[in-house]
C-alpha cells in the first residue's frame, strides 16, 4: 500500500477530508458545493441535487433544508445518502456514503437564527418544490412576511433544520497525468477504517 501521506492523507478519513477541504477552501470559486443524492422510491429513480456543505458536529456532516423537500421525504423513506465533493483547481474528489439523522431542533434553531434575516424569512415562507404561479407571487409572499415579523424575531419552521450524515464509506479521487488517476477506498469496519488503493 501507497505512504497515505504522499496523497495529503491519512488512516482517518474525516481528518483526510477536512484536510483536503481546507486547502481546497483557499484556492476554489466555491468548496462548499456539495452534490446530495437521495432516492426516490415512488418514481423508482434517483435524485441529485446541489447544496452547501456546513461542517462537521460528533463527526458527521451538516447540511440544512426544508423537511418537507423532496430529499427530506426520500430520506424519511431510506436514511441512505451519497455525497459528492469537486473541486476543479485542486483536481480532486471526493465521493461519501452514509446514514442520516436529524440534527436536534436547539442546534437547528441555533444555526436558524446565525442567518441573516432575509435568509431566514425566505426559509419560513417557502413550501420547497412546490408549484408556484409566478415569481411575482414569490415576492408577494417574502414582502408579506417581512410585514409580519416586522420587529419581531422570525420563530424557527417547524418543517425545517439540520440533517447529519455519519458516514461509512469516503472515496479520495486525485487525478492523475494520462489517466492514471489516484484513488483510494476508506471503509467502515468492524468500527475500523480499512483502506484500499482502487484502479482508475
Amino acid at each position: 500500500m501507497d505512504d497515505l501521506l504522499n496523497y495529503s492523507l491519512n488512516e482517518n478519513p474525516l481528518t483526510s477530508f477536512l484536510d483536503w477541504f481546507d486547502k481546497a477552501n483557499n484556492i476554489e470559486q466555491n468548496a462548499l458545493a456539495m452534490a446530495v443524492s437521495t432516492y426516490d422510491h415512488e418514481k423508482n429513480r434517483p435524485n441529485t441535487r446541489y447544496l452547501l456543505y456546513k461542517g462537521i458536529a460528533d463527526n458527521k456532516i451538516i447540511f440544512y433544508t426544508n423537511y418537507l423537500s423532496p430529499k427530506a421525504k426520500e430520506l424519511s423513506d431510506n436514511p441512505e445518502i451519497a455525497l459528492g465533493f469537486y473541486w476543479h483547481v485542486s483536481k480532486k474528489q471526493v465521493r461519501i456514503h452514509g446514514k442520516v439523522s436529524k440534527m436536534s431542533r436547539e442546534d437547528s434553531a441555533s444555526y436558524f437564527h446565525s442567518r441573516d434575516r432575509e435568509s431566514q424569512i425566505a426559509s419560513y415562507l417557502s413550501h420547497q418544490s412546490e408549484v408556484i404561479k409566478d415569481k411575482a407571487s414569490l415576492l408577494e409572499k417574502f414582502k408579506a412576511t417581512v410585514d409580519l415579523f416586522e420587529g419581531k424575531p422570525i420563530p424557527l419552521p417547524e418543517y425545517w433544520g439540520g440533517f447529519l450524515v455519519e458516514p461509512y464509506e469516503y472515496e479520495f479521487f486525485l487525478y492523475g497525468d494520462n489517466r492514471l488517476n489516484d484513488r483510494f477506498l476508506y471503509q467502515l469496519k468492524n468500527h475500523k477504517w480499512e483502506v484500499d488503493r482502487l484502479q482508475p
